[in-house]
């Protein structure tokens, strides 16, 4: 059994599914999680109970979330917030985190989200704590710079003394962070020197904020290039610093790669089909759109196919859902070589796949790519170690003969697809064929 942790959360979700998919998920990571169906009863157990953090949805009946952030940004030792956000409202999660909000995630449909929820939860605990930390280590400053010393050598974010932009103080977290064998290895050197030229504009422009402000700077992202000649993802902030009675700056630095490897993930599954590698609906569609605005303003023309595999079922319900996912991934293989690189090829769902093709000459150039696809996938596939055979269904629209919109398009596609499974299947028909 999961040893249980000390930190307690609350979710505020009014989908009663999803909020105890959540809460089991959590659990199983030894967190301690209550619901509440919505923001009002949520606000009302934060007055009640001691939380660490709060999870909430947006769209809620009583109090939505936006409104509950709104509120704990207002008081005082409030707990910090994630937005859960459903794909398609980003908007919403940025203007969670403008209102206060610690970090934000995004709902998926492959509800990959549950996998990546934890490291954001411990990344807000974490940046709740360095706070906390940060806030006592200033107080240790004004006390005693003794004091002040122990605390900095013993925090786990890089920290930096800038005089004349040279480093005249690193603690061991900063030292190790830029590869340095210890902090006297970095005394003298030029702070830019270990900034890579990508991030140097926005440094100095930083520098010169901490500089004329008497509060912390904003964290700003960039990259350091250390000693080692390794690059590595921080984030950046500071504050003005009076170091042997001369103006100085403190720079204090954390490495986010953690961070970024999971934005990608996210990113990644809000766009690409998680068994086959393939762009999703989303983005096919984003694809689709872009190709539609170039062929209107140049005049080109493009295909679009829409396939269906045929006798995949019966392949699924022999050997199983294991060798129907290792046959949908060798479909997805097969058809993407059968392509150029400047086409698409998406996986719509199920066993539904979806390609562009762009600027072709002419129409009969689609049905020479459509006769390669069939030809392909009527091949032979080894899946398990059992020969297995299966065929598809092509449907071809073309822009602008057929349509001049992604959604007409796609339906003139699936229609021509339907008429190819009435002839036999097997084979591609264009939906210049079909009747009506």
């Amino acid at each position: 059994m999961t040893e249980e942790r000390s930190y307690r959360i609350l979710y505020m979700e009014d989908d009663a599914g999803l909020a105890r998919l959540l809460q089991k998920s959590l659990r199983r990571q030894g967190y301690q999680v209550d619901l509440a169906e919505n923001g009002e009863v949520g606000l009302a157990m934060l007055a009640d109970g001691q939380y660490d953090l709060v999870l909430t949805d947006n769209n809620m009946p009583v109090c939505e979330g936006l409104e509950v952030i709104r509120i704990l940004a207002e008081r005082e030792l409030a707990p910090p917030v994630i937005m859960v956000t459903g794909n398609g409202n980003e908007s919403t999660a940025v203007e969670a985190l403008k209102l206060g909000a610690t970090d934000y995630i995004v709902k998926d449909v492959e509800m990959g989200y549950l996998e990546l929820l934890p490291m954001v939860i411990e990344k807000a605990l974490q940046k709740r704590l360095m706070i906390q930390e940060r806030e006592q280590m200033f107080t240790a400053i004004r006390e005693s710079e003794e004091r002040y010393r122990r605390l900095v050598d013993l925090s786990p974010d890089g920290i930096v003394i800038l005089s004349d932009a040279e480093f005249v103080f690193a603690n061991p977290a900063g030292a190790s962070l830029l590869k340095a064998q210890s902090p006297d290895e970095l005394q003298q050197r030029k702070m830019l020197d270990f900034v890579h030229p990508e991030f140097q504009e926005t440094l100095l422009a930083l520098l010169e904020v901490i500089e004329n402000s008497a509060s912390p700077a904003p964290w700003t992202e960039g990259k350091f290039i250390c000693l080692d000649h390794s690059e590595v993802d921080v984030e950046v902030s500071g504050v003005p610093f009076i170091y042997q009675g001369k103006p100085a700056l403190q720079i204090i630095f954390r490495d986010i790669s953690e961070r970024r490897v999971a934005h990608e993930r996210l990113e990644y599954l809000a766009n690409f089909d998680a068994l086959t590698g393939l762009p999703n609906r989303r983005l096919f569609f984003d694809r689709l759109t872009c190709i539609l605005s170039h062929c209107k303003r140049y005049k080109e023309q493009f295909s679009l196919l829409f396939l269906d595999l045929d006798r995949f079922k019966s392949v699924n319900d022999t050997l199983g859902h294991d060798a129907g996912d290792e046959l949908l991934r060798e479909v997805a293989k097969r058809t993407q070589e059968c392509l150029r690189h400047a086409d698409t090829v998406a996986r719509m769902g199920g066993d539904e796949f979806a390609v562009i093709l762009s600027r072709i000459i002419e129409p009969p150039d689609t049905g020479i790519v459509s006769d390669k696809i069939i030809t392909a996938l009527g091949r032979p596939f080894i899946i398990q170690g059992q020969q297995c055979h299966i065929g598809v269904s092509i449907g071809v629209s073309i822009f602008p003969d057929h349509a001049e919109n992604a959604e007409s398009l796609l339906k003139a596609a699936d229609s021509a697809m339907y008429c190819a499974k009435e002839n036999g299947r097997n084979c591609y028909r264009y939906f210049s064929t079909v009747e009506g």
